[in-house]
C-alpha cells in the first residue's frame, strides 16, 4: 500500500514539474512571437513602448574602461580564472573575480540619434556580446566581452519618450531587453530552442506521470494505457497551449495598443505612422494560422486598427517587410544532430517497451498448469522448490548455504578516492536440476541457462574484498516459465527447462507480481518514448523558426501516432509469436515422424534375417513403409499410420524369436519411446493452435489477421 502512494504521490510531484517547465516554455515562446513581431524600427519613429532598433554606437558623456585590457568601452563583462592542481592532481580551474559594467551611450542609424541608459540593474539585461580579450599571465586567464564605440548593434528595449532615451533596466509586459552584437533574429531563435526544450521536456515529464499514476493504481492493462497517454496528453497540451495562446495574444494586443495611443497623441510624424503600419503587418503575418487567425479576426476590430496610410506608403512598407524572416537557429547542423538524436532515442526505447510489454503479455496469454497438466511448449509453473536423493541440493561456495542456483562475485577495491575502483578478482555460479511440486505432482525444473531472480543475497566485507553471493534456497515457492520439454530420462514425461529461442524465468514473486512490474516497466519506457519523439519534433519545429502554439499541437498528435505505431507492433508481434509457436511444435512433430521413418528400414532388415519365411509378417512391414510413403502431412493420414505402426509392434512381440532379439528390442523400444514423445507434442501442438485461434479472432488482432494473412489452423485429430 505505501508503495503505490509513493507512486501516486510521484505521480503528483511529476505533474506539478510539467505544468511548472510549461509555463516557462511557453513564456519563452511568447517572447519570441512577440520579437517576431516587431518591426524594426528607424530612430527617428520612436515614442513611447517597447522597440526593436538597430544602429552604430557612439561614446556617450560617461567613460569605462576595461579592467584588464584598458580599452574604452561602454560595456565590459570580464572574467579572471585561475588553473590550479588539488590535492589529488587533478587540473582545475576556479574563478577569481567576474562582474560587468556598463555606461550611457548613443545610438546612431541613418535617420537620427538616440540616448541608451543601461541604468543599475544591467545584470537583467540579455548582453550577447562577443569576446575581445583573452589573456593568460602564468596561471591565470583574464577574459573580456565588450561592446565598443563603433559596433553594431540589435537592440529590443523600452523607449521613453520624455527622456528620450532608452531605459535598458525597464522591462514591457514581462519581456527582456536585448543588446544583440550580432541579430535579434538569430537571439530569437536561440530562444526559440530553449522554449521548444522547455515545453518538450514538460510533456516528457507528464507521459511519464501518467505512467507512473497508473502503476500507482495497479492498473497495467495496455489498452488502459493507450487511452490515458493518448487523452490525458492531448488534452493537456491543447489546454495549456490554448490558454497561453490567448495570453500571448492579450499581450501583443496591449504592445500595439499602447504604440499605437503613443503615436495618436505625438506630433504627426510619417515615419512613425509607416512603422505601426509595419508592426501591424508583422501582427497579422503571425495570425496566418488557426486558431492564431481566430483570435486576431475576434480582437482586430478593438485592439490592432489598421493605421491610416497612403496605398503608396503601404505597398512601400509591404516591400521591405517582404523579406524579413522570423527567428531562427543560426546553427542547424546542431538541431538535425538533436533532432536524429532523440528519433534514436525513441527507437530504442521503444524497442525495450515492447520487449517488456510482450512478455508481459505473453505471461498473461499462457495459462498456469499443474504439474499433471503440463502440455509441451512455452508453459508456467507455481509452486514448491523440492529436493532428494535423485536431484539433491546444492552447497553455496561462499556463504555454504544450501541452494539449487548460486552465483558469487569477490572484488577487490584498488586506488583512492575519485580514482577508487572495485576489480573483479573471482565469479561464478552453479545450479541443479530440481522438483517443482504442487498439490497434483511435481516436475523437474532445470534451470541452466535461466533467467534466475535470486529471493536471498548477502554482501560481505573483509579488508578491501567485498564478496556478494545470491541463492535460491529451496522450499520456496516460485513461479517459472520456460520451455516444457522431453524429458532425457522419461520419454514420457515433461521437465521445464531452458531453450534456444526462449529463455526460461525463474523467480520467487507471483504471476501477478511480475505482470505488474513488466507492464510497469513497459509503461515507463513508454512514456519516455513518447517524451522523446515530442522533443525531436519540437525541436525540428524550433530550429527551423516556425514553432507556434499551433504547431506544438499538431505535435501532439505525434502522441497517438506513436502509441498507435506501438500498439501495431505490439499486437503483430504477437501473432507472429503464437503462430511460430505453432509451426515449432509441428516442426517437432514433423522431426519425430522423420526419426520414426528412419527406423522401419532398419527394423525390416532385422526381421527378415530372422523371419524370412513369415511372409504376413513381411507383408505387414511393407505395408507400413508404402504407408508412410503417402503420409501427406494431414493429422488424419497420421493418425491411421501410427495406428498401422501399433499393429505391426504387436505382431512383433508376438514372435518369440523376435522378441528375445536384442536389436529388435532396440527398434521396438525406440518406437515406443517416440510413441510417448508423440502424445506430448500432439497435446502441446493442440494447446498453441487453440490459444492461437482464439487470438486471431478477437479484436484487434482479428484486424491484422484479417490484413496479413493470419488464418486458422486445425487442431490434431486422433
Amino acid at each position: 500500500m505505501l508503495k503505490r502512494l509513493a507512486f501516486i504521490l510521484l505521480a503528483g510531484v511529476l505533474g506539478a514539474a510539467a505544468l511548472l517547465l510549461f509555463s516557462i516554455g511557453f513564456g519563452r515562446l511568447s517572447e519570441v512571437r512577440q520579437l517576431d513581431r516587431l518591426p524594426m524600427t528607424p530612430l527617428n519613429a520612436l515614442n513611447d513602448g517597447l522597440y526593436a532598433t538597430s544602429g552604430r554606437i557612439e561614446g556617450g558623456t560617461g567613460s569605462l574602461t576595461a579592467p584588464y585590457s584598458q580599452d574604452s568601452v561602454v560595456f565590459v563583462q570580464y572574467l579572471l580564472e585561475e588553473e590550479y592542481t588539488n590535492s589529488k592532481g587533478e587540473r582545475k580551474v576556479r574563478t577569481l573575480d567576474s562582474g560587468s559594467s556598463a555606461t550611457d551611450f548613443s545610438l546612431v542609424d541613418g535617420t537620427g540619434r538616440a540616448a541608451v541608459n543601461p541604468g543599475l540593474q544591467i545584470g537583467q539585461v540579455q548582453w550577447q556580446v562577443r569576446q575581445t580579450h583573452r589573456m593568460r599571465t602564468g596561471s591565470r586567464i583574464y577574459t573580456e566581452h565588450s561592446l565598443r564605440a563603433g559596433d553594431r548593434i540589435e537592440m529590443l528595449a523600452r523607449f521613453d519618450r520624455s527622456r528620450q532615451r532608452f531605459e535598458l533596466s525597464a522591462r514591457v509586459a514581462g519581456l527582456n531587453t536585448i543588446v544583440s552584437r550580432s541579430s535579434l533574429k538569430i537571439e530569437g531563435g536561440k530562444s526559440l530552442l530553449i522554449a521548444g526544450l522547455w515545453i518538450s521536456s514538460a510533456t516528457g515529464l507528464l507521459a511519464i506521470g501518467l505512467a507512473v499514476l497508473l502503476v500507482g493504481l495497479d492498473i497495467h492493462r495496455y489498452w488502459v494505457f493507450v487511452l490515458v497517454m493518448t487523452l490525458g496528453l492531448m488534452a493537456v497540451l491543447w489546454t495549456i497551449g490554448l490558454v497561453q495562446l490567448k495570453k500571448d495574444w492579450q499581450v501583443a494586443a496591449g504592445l500595439y495598443g499602447n504604440r499605437s495611443a503613443a503615436v495618436a497623441a505625438a506630433v504627426p510624424n510619417p515615419a512613425a505612422l509607416a512603422d505601426l503600419y509595419a508592426y501591424y503587418l508583422m501582427i497579422e503575418r503571425s495570425a496566418g494560422q488557426w486558431p492564431d487567425s481566430l483570435l486576431f479576426r475576434l480582437a482586430a476590430p478593438y485592439s490592432f486598427r489598421v493605421p491610416s496610410l497612403s496605398e503608396e506608403n503601404q505597398n512601400r512598407v509591404r516591400n521591405r517587410l517582404a523579406e524579413v524572416q522570423s527567428s531562427r537557429l543560426a546553427q542547424q547542423h546542431w538541431v538535425l544532430l538533436l533532432v536524429v538524436a532523440c528519433w534514436l532515442s525513441t527507437g530504442l526505447l521503444i524497442y525495450f517497451a515492447l520487449r517488456a510489454i510482450r512478455f508481459k503479455r505473453l505471461v498473461e496469454f499462457i495459462p498456469t498448469s499443474k504439474t499433471t497438466g503440463l502440455t509441451y511448449g512455452i508453459s508456467e509453473l507455481f509452486g514448491l522448490i523440492d529436493v532428494d536423493e535423485r536431484y539433491p541440493a546444492l552447497i553455496s561456495s561462499v556463504n555454504q548455504q544450501q541452494c539449487v542456483a548460486y552465483q558469487y562475485q569477490i572484488e577487490e577495491k584498488r586506488g583512492s578516492g575519485k580514482k577508487a575502483r572495485w576489480v573483479t578478482l573471482d565469479e561464478g555460479g552453479a545450479s541443479t536440476v530440481f522438483w517443482l511440486k504442487d498439490e497434483l505432482g511435481r516436475v523437474a525444473v532445470n534451470p541452466d541457462g535461466a533467467k534466475l531472480i535470486f529471493p536471498a543475497t548477502k554482501v560481505s566485507h573483509q579488508g578491501k574484498i567485498r564478496r556478494t553471493e545470491s541463492w535460491l534456497p529451496p522450499f520456496r515457492t516460485i513461479y517459472c516459465l520456460g520451455m516444457a520439454g522431453i524429458a532425457n530420462a522419461q520419454a514420457s514425461r515433461l521437465s521445464l527447462q531452458n531453450s534456444a529461442d526462449f529463455r526460461m524465468l525463474i523467480t520467487t514473486q507471483t504471476e501477478q507480481e511480475v505482470v505488474r512490474g513488466q507492464g510497469a516497466l513497459g509503461f515507463l519506457l513508454t512514456g519516455l518514448a513518447l517524451g522523446t519523439s515530442l522533443l525531436a519534433g519540437t525541436v525540428w519545429l524550433a530550429g527551423a523558426g516556425s514553432l507556434t502554439p499551433l504547431d506544438l499541437l499538431q505535435v501532439s498528435l505525434l502522441v497517438p501516432l506513436t502509441l498507435a505505431l506501438i500498439t501495431t507492433i505490439l499486437h503483430y508481434n504477437g501473432l507472429v509469436f503464437l503462430k511460430n509457436r505453432v509451426d515449432k511444435t509441428r516442426a517437432d512433430i514433423d522431426t519425430l515422424l522423420q526419426r520414426r521413418h528412419d527406423l522401419w528400414p532398419k527394423l525390416q532388415a532385422s526381421v527378415q534375417a530372422f523371419l524370412a519365411h513369415e511372409q504376413d509378417l513381411q507383408t505387414a512391414l511393407r505395408a507400413v513403409r508404402e504407408g508412410q510413403a503417402k503420409i501427406t502431412g494431414q493429422p488424419h493420414d497420421i493418425a491411421a499410420q501410427l495406428a498401422r505402426e501399433r499393429q505391426l509392434v504387436a505382431r512383433l512381440e508376438a514372435y518369440p524369436a523376435l522378441k528375445g532379439n536384442e536389436l529388435v528390442l532396440t527398434f521396438v523400444a525406440q518406437m515406443r519411446r517416440s510413441e510417448d514423445e508423440l502424445a506430448l507434442i500432439r497435446t502441446g501442438y493442440n494447446a498453441a493452435v487453440e490459444l492461437y485461434n482464439t487470438q486471431i479472432e478477437q479484436l484487434p488482432d482479428l484486424i491484422l489477421a484479417k490484413s496479413f494473412g493470419f488464418s486458422v489452423v486445425p487442431m490434431w485429430q486422433g
